[in-house]
């Protein structure tokens, strides 16, 4: 869109006036004058409107709650006419931008391609788009406003904050202790901690150098690898929840669930998930599915109601025999 000033329209219309009114030809020559200027820079608007463009880099990103990540919008001027002024913003809400890197004022040269790069910081969970990207220019002579939106939009993702899990264990376990699937169950290069050594360990498990320095033999302690499913069920039923603290709790949840998947993730074990909330889905424990439940667990909302069942019995049949179940609610 090309927005005209009031001077200008004055201008237009004074000229044709002096033009036809007036018969003396100086006053008409610069009258045609005026209006030739204004019908070029008119025309150099029209050029930089069709010219111009702009696009974000990225279509889709992905970051848990609290993280910051770059946004990239590049311009680019495709004509042999520099944009003068050329404002841009870009529409980011619900996003933490630091300060307002998102919008400013630059030159945009003959065929030049601009980047511009910009910092935000997630503030909650959900889906987000970036755009669209709001340019504003003038011509050579500032006559003419040149107001263009781009519809191009970049999704973001965001999931629920990570957080750190704690391990609790006991001083040291015997190997063998330890009750999984897979008997091949220590992953060696996961080191844990070393304990002082028990009659039970191996030879290969001392820790020689600790030995040396303490003069006391120590025994390497691994962290397990297991190869057994989980399956996660998350409880949002609103009235399992204290009223006045309900979005703290409910939301405290999610970010558990959510750290348990990825957990899982992290040692490649089968994960499924489903919960008490609305258009939740029931997936079974499978492999290479972690993304898609970190993606519904970025959306998911409460349910009114009470949860009327056992979690544990109601999905004792429908998960593999063995799997790990973890019930996060209240």
């Amino acid at each position: 869109m090309i927005k005209t000033s009031n001077l200008t329209k004055a201008a237009v219309i004074i000229s044709l006036s002096f033009f036809l009114v007036i018969p003396f030809k100086i006053i008409q020559i610069i009258c045609l004058t005026i209006l030739f200027i204004i019908m070029l820079s008119y025309i150099y608007a029209r050029i930089l409107l069709s010219m111009v463009e702009a696009s974000h880099t990225f279509k889709n990103l992905k970051l848990s709650c609290h993280e910051k990540t770059d946004i990239i919008v590049v311009l680019k001027n495709k004509s042999f006419l520099p944009g003068f002024f050329c404002y841009f913003f870009d529409e980011i809400p619900f996003m933490l931008v630091r300060k307002d890197e998102n919008k400013g004022i630059c030159i945009l040269r003959k065929k030049e391609i601009l980047r511009l790069h910009y910092n935000v910081t997630a503030l909650e969970r959900g889906r987000f788009y970036a755009g669209p990207v709001k340019l504003t220019m003038t011509d050579i002579l500032g006559l003419f406003e040149i107001q263009k939106v781009i519809m191009d939009k970049t999704t973001i993702t965001v999931r629920p904050a990570r957080i750190k899990f704690q391990t609790l264990f006991h001083p040291g376990l015997p190997g063998g202790n330890e009750k999984i699937m897979n008997p091949i169950y220590e992953d060696i290069s996961l080191h844990k901690s070393i304990r002082p050594y028990e009659n039970k360990d191996s030879i290969r498990r001392i820790n020689w150098r600790a030995t040396a320095k303490h003069e006391s033999l120590f025994t390497n302690q691994y962290d397990f690898t297991y190869d057994v499913p989980i399956f996660v069920f998350l409880n949002l039923a609103e009235d399992d929840y204290p009223l006045k603290e309900m979005r703290w709790y409910t939301e405290k949840a999610i970010e558990i669930a959510a750290n348990i998947v990825m957990t899982s993730e992290k040692h490649k074990l089968k994960v499924g998930f489903a919960a008490w909330a609305k258009d939740f889905p029931f997936l079974p424990p499978k492999e290479n599915q972690c993304g898609f439940i970190l993606d519904i667990l970025s959306e998911i909302q409460t349910q009114k109601g009470h949860i009327a069942y056992t979690p544990k019995l109601y999905f004792k049949n429908k998960i593999p025999k063995g799997s790990l179940f973890y019930e996060v609610g209240p």
